[in-house]
């Protein structure tokens, strides 16, 4: 487990298992207009990046941190059919809802695996060079600072040389930027409140409580992240250390956006 790794004034094995473990992190469709488009983004750099560099390979493996329900796993294994990605969170309530989804999936089952681990000690469990990408989506900026340069570091001496580290999250720009993104995050809870009244309308108060308590949650979880937050300068500083090249950063919204890199 990576209690000691996580923001300290949180304890992680419960973090992630209650209001804001299973489903419920589904509600975030609700609220954040671009949260679909984001995930894409992930998949569509993954598969960009087979159609130019994995010609010829009959199977392409992909590494995944933290696959909450598993909406960016989806996007990895529909990037190529070659696709087989092994998905690592150590919180095993949000793990076994995922390796339920996707082993009841003919098309998915036998491309995906699902591993209750820290995600350092796996990264120390495979050989060197034997991944051709990591992906992840709003799990690293979990991880203190120290840790997540370690995680980094691991991920490149586990990656192929040429090989393509996406990662999906809250990467804050400097100044009146972060003041801005964050804002308009904030912005977007407020639309549980609209749900909580249309709830209360059709008489479900429990509906309606369950999206009271959802914003609450979310917002509480905004400003935790806010303690160790990942910087665009620090991702770029760490990509340099490491001999990454061709960083790429994409489309941003509000406080997230996706980068790419390329192992050297």
């Amino acid at each position: 487990m990576i209690e000691n790794n996580i923001k300290k004034d949180v304890t992680t094995g419960n973090r992630f298992a209650e209001s804001l473990g299973g489903e419920e992190y589904d509600d975030l469709l609700l609220a954040l207009d671009f949260y679909q488009e984001f995930q894409e983004e992930s998949g569509k750099a993954l598969a960009q990046y087979i159609k130019d560099h994995c010609v010829g390979l009959t199977e392409i493996k992909v590494l995944e941190a933290g696959p909450g329900t598993g909406i960016t796993t989806l996007q990895i294994l529909k990037a190529d059919p070659r696709v087989k990605v092994t998905s690592v969170d150590n919180e095993p309530k949000m793990l076994e809802v995922v390796r339920n989804k996707f082993g009841a999936s003919e098309e998915y089952k036998n491309r995906s695996e699902f591993v209750l681990a820290d995600i350092l000690k796996y990264l120390e469990s495979c050989p060197d060079e034997s991944l051709d990408a990591f992906v992840s989506v709003y799990t690293i900026h979990n991880f203190t600072p120290e840790f997540r340069k370690q995680v980094i570091a691991a991920i490149a001496r586990k990656l192929k040389s040429g090989g393509i580290f996406i990662n999906g999250d809250k990467y804050s720009r400097p100044g009146e930027g972060y003041k801005q993104d964050l804002n308009g995050e904030l912005r977007n809870y407020d639309k549980f409140d609209l749900e909580a009244e249309k709830a209360l309308a059709t008489g479900n108060p429990e509906k309606a409580e369950h999206f009271k308590q959802i914003k609450r949650d979310w917002i509480k979880h905004m400003w935790e992240d806010d303690i160790n937050q990942i910087t665009v300068e620090e991702q770029n500083k760490i990509f340099t250390e490491l001999g990454f090249k061709d960083v790429t950063w994409l489309k941003r919204f509000d406080l997230v956006v996706t980068v790419s890199a390329i192992k050297a």
